[in-house]
């Protein structure tokens, strides 16, 4: 991995990222590219709101590799 903003030595360790639409996912940052985006396990999405204690939402990439 020999591009971005030094997120070298942020692999294996937990991260928390604001997307553009803002989002909170928090996640163990396992891989990025040369555009910066990124791979993170054990990801969840923090949800926060003012009437309700803050959620946690577990989140999950399923792949399926279609075999013919």
């Amino acid at each position: 991995m020999s591009s971005g903003p030094g997120l070298e030595s942020l692999v294996d360790q937990q991260i928390s990222v604001i997307t553009n639409d803002g989002r909170n996912i928090v996640g163990v940052l396992k891989g990025f590219d040369q555009a910066t985006n990124i791979i993170l396990d054990e990801s969840r999405e923090r949800v926060y709101s003012t009437t309700v204690c803050t959620l946690v939402l577990y989140l999950a990439l399923h792949y399926h590799e279609c075999l013919e």
